[in-house]
């Protein structure tokens, strides 16, 4: 254990053990919930497919139920449209807050005109969204308006880190206010990921709420379908959960770096 301590302290500059020891750990736990959150996310996918093969008792397309409790809610002005490849390959079934339109896959996990349980679920579902920002919902809206960086955010952040410090490398010949700025911005893209994973949870479970009661009030499902649509929900409010808790990982691993940086450039 100390030569793995010692090895992973000369590679990080000249970390003290402490701070190598807890980058270690840290790092450790996000392999861990890295497979974890892939485990979740296969769980939402069987659920998923399970409710996809059960045709849904009103014989309505995931499109023409978003629709429907939509005008039932008196949101006439938001549009429900079916993804086109690209849009679907990024977001996947989404609310867009900017244009007031409702995006259903079309292409993958198709649901936009299949009459099946997961295509009401998910077109309800992102109705119930819908209605919460349109309705006010400060989180549900903040949470729609920095999605696509929540998406990109976690993605880019090693790049970034990497191209400050190839800058600094290649051109500068050494460590200089390049790599520091790269690691500000990549920062930041995490935090705003970080914060987006955090507004999913309860953003979700409201959506989530609201979609069961209008399917009870509406008639939309019976208590069989609408218990296989809660199974739904509850599969993506677990990878949520697991999603939020690696971006707080990755985020103690990028505050570690700092310090770590910052103990280096002291020490020289």
């Amino acid at each position: 254990m100390n030569d793995i301590v010692n090895y992973v302290s000369r590679e990080l500059g000249g970390a003290s053990t402490g701070l190598t020891v807890a980058y270690l750990i840290v790092g450790v736990m996000i392999l861990i919930m890295s497979v974890v959150c892939l485990v979740l996310e296969i769980r939402v996918w069987l659920c998923y497919r399970k409710a996809n093969k059960r045709g849904i008792s009103t014989h309505m397309t995931g499109i023409e139920s978003a629709r429907f409790v939509l005008d039932k809610s008196g949101l006439t002005q938001v549009k429900v449209r079916k993804a086109g490849f690209l849009r679907e390959a990024i977001f996947g079934n989404y609310y867009n807050v900017a244009t007031k339109t409702i995006y259903l896959r079309s292409w993958l996990g198709k649901i936009d005109d299949r009459m099946t349980v997961t295509s009401t679920a998910l077109g309800v579902q992102k109705a119930a969204v819908a209605r919460l920002c349109e309705e006010g919902d400060a989180e549900a809206r903040t949470r729609g308006k920095l999605s696509l960086l929540g998406i990109f955010g976690p993605l880019l952040f090693i790049p970034v880190i990497l191209i400050g410090m190839l800058i600094d490398m290649l051109v500068m010949k050494d460590i200089t206010i390049i790599s520091y700025v790269s690691m500000a911005v990549s920062g930041l893209l995490l935090v705003a990921g970080f914060i987006v994973t955090w507004l999913n949870i309860p953003v979700e479970k409201r959506a989530n709420k609201l979609a069961l009661k209008m399917m009870r009030e509406y008639g939309l499902a019976n208590e069989d379908e609408l218990q296989m649509m809660a199974e739904v929900y509850d599969a993506y409010i677990l990878s949520y959960i697991a999603q939020f808790i690696l971006e707080v990982l990755r985020v103690v691993q990028w505050i570690l770096e700092i310090i770590i940086k910052i103990q280096n450039n002291k020490s020289e």
